[in-house]
């Protein structure tokens, strides 16, 4: 069994550099030979709600999904931060539910291996304000306003704004160390379970490939992609970061 797994990519118009980074993801021999897909959200830096405007933008990759589909990939898309709130989404485009998708982390055996997998913003568990904030967009009230109320247009203005002010926060130097410590520290807290081989995630931004558990469990986060430009890739029970190199 082959594993093909990326996370934040942040794509923020379509054809933009994350969307061809993208794009080569869904396109390379061990992505289109894997048995399973995943998309560990914030592939898209904003997408919220059923708006159809989303189908007609970025059709050339949900084409290039459709395609692994008819090939018989099983692929899951687990919400992030940034793109939320698309299950009428991708209802209108995948009615009998093709896809999987999920807020939830989730858990698969393959290759009689336990395998965790999720956004991976669960193990910031330091960061109060980020978790009220998580808990607040994925509430059942904003539910509805996302898929109600909220207007394409005022979503794009947003969106355009968001950017701009997260170009200016990139810009910005970070810890990269600290952020590994402290996620490190999160995972170890929250996957106490001998039984899970992987955990896979994202969020931080940061790569990493972290041995814990007694040496049971690995820890993998692919990073910001277009900053490492690499997808995780398991075989085998075998785990590294693929190259996806841009032109």
């Amino acid at each position: 069994m082959k594993i093909s797994a990326i996370s934040d990519v942040h794509i923020k118009i379509p054809f933009d550099q994350a969307d061809e980074l993208l794009c080569k993801f869904l396109d390379h021999p061990f992505v289109v030979e894997s048995d399973y897909i995943l998309l560990l959200g914030d592939i898209f830096d904003l997408m919220c709600g059923p708006h159809s405007q989303y189908l007609k933008e970025y059709k050339h990759i949900f084409d290039k999904l459709d395609l692994l589909l008819k090939n018989n990939k099983k692929i899951y898309f687990t919400e992030g931060n940034h793109d939320v709130h698309l299950e009428k989404l991708f209802f209108k485009r995948w009615p009998r539910k093709d896809i999987f998708l999920t807020q939830n982390p989730v858990v698969e055996f393959i290759d009689s291996r336990k395998i965790l997998f999720s956004h991976g913003d669960e193990y910031e568990l330091e960061n109060s304000s980020y978790q009220r904030y998580k808990k607040f967009i994925l509430s059942q009230p904003l539910k509805f306003v996302a898929n109600n109320l909220m207007p394409y247009k005022v979503l794009k203005f947003v969106g355009e704004k968001a950017s701009q002010l997260s170009r200016k926060k990139g810009k910005r130097s970070f810890d990269e160390e600290k952020v590994k410590i402290k996620f490190r520290d999160g995972v170890e807290k929250k996957i106490k379970d001998q039984g899970v081989g992987f955990v896979l995630g994202g969020h931080s931004h940061v790569q990493d490939y972290f041995i814990f558990n007694e040496g049971k469990t690995i820890y993998l986060n692919n990073g910001f992609a277009l900053r490492t430009q690499t997808f995780i890739g398991i075989e085998n029970n075998l785990a590294q970061f693929i190259p996806l190199n841009l032109d």
